[in-house]
């Protein structure tokens, strides 16, 4: 009789579980709610935008200012091609980032252009997560994070951090082995489903950085944009913030403006 209790007790802890989720498991509610916040970001074709970098490290402040150009190709395999160039500080200048940006099986495709050597150095897949410029921000972070990337679990709704909105809290784990995260956690607004904060673990499993995301803007003509990223560094309290400003969409842009070999002309 208890093993027949036992038994109808499971049954109705799974069925509840079933109704909570109106069938859906939480792999699939999670990937759904990622392309959600996909498509809040995707579809803009081509855009500009001028950026400041803040790093805080320890008592001092270093700032840095860079415009960024991006291409959205919507063929077959989606794609993202982005080129982020520094205009100053004088050290700095010139210094420009190339990303193409591919879905998996495909590994992403970067290119880092040194001025003072005059040289085109090609990012290594095994080196992604390293450091951009010195900043909390790895190379991985500034590529497009496409939805087949990863694979999914929802966890919870919940008050979004800092904000009178409710989040989707999921959870994303990375397929391409030389990630450097072996999970990120997401908090995505239930009402334009925009990124609020990014939880990142790295490879020994231990939450290393926080990204928050704040000021979001709708420019005409594009999508959802924030434009202010706050990366802190969860172990060493080191902290770098990204803040965008002039978002201009449909910029007449074409594949061979992001091509390896023009780096050196689109940086000066």
């Amino acid at each position: 009789m208890r093993h027949l209790a036992w038994i109808l007790a499971v049954q109705m802890i799974l069925s509840t579980s079933v109704a909570a989720n109106d069938g859906v498991s939480d792999g699939a509610k999670g990937r759904a709610i990622a392309e959600k916040m996909d498509k809040s970001y995707s579809g803009y074709g081509t855009s500009s935008a001028d950026g400041e970098m803040i790093l805080y490290l320890g008592n001092r402040e270093v700032k840095r200012s860079f415009r960024s150009l991006t291409l959205e190709d919507l063929g077959n395999t989606p794609n993202e091609y982005n080129v982020l160039v520094f205009e100053s500080p004088g050290d700095m200048r010139g210094i420009a980032l190339l990303t193409h940006a591919k879905t998996e099986p495909e590994d992403d495709n970067q290119w880092l252009y040194l001025p003072a050597a005059s040289r085109t150095k090609r990012i290594s897949s095994s080196n992604v997560s390293g450091k951009f410029v010195s900043s909390e921000f790895s190379y991985e972070d500034l590529a497009k994070q496409e939805v087949d990337e990863y694979t999914y679990k929802w966890l919870r709704t919940e008050a979004c951090p800092d904000s009178a909105l409710n989040c989707e809290v999921i959870e994303t784990y990375p397929k391409n082995e030389n990630s450097g995260y072996t999970k990120r956690v997401i908090w995505v607004d239930t009402q334009d489903f925009r990124a609020q904060k990014v939880a990142f673990y790295n490879r020994r499993g231990v939450h290393e950085k926080t990204l928050v995301l704040s000021e979001y803007t709708l420019p005409e003509n594009g999508r959802w944009r924030p434009l202010n990223l706050n990366m802190t560094n969860e172990l060493n309290g080191r902290r770098t913030v990204m803040t965008w400003s002039n978002y201009q969409f449909g910029e007449p842009h074409g594949k061979k403006d992001f091509m390896s070999q023009r780096l050196k002309a689109l940086a000066r």
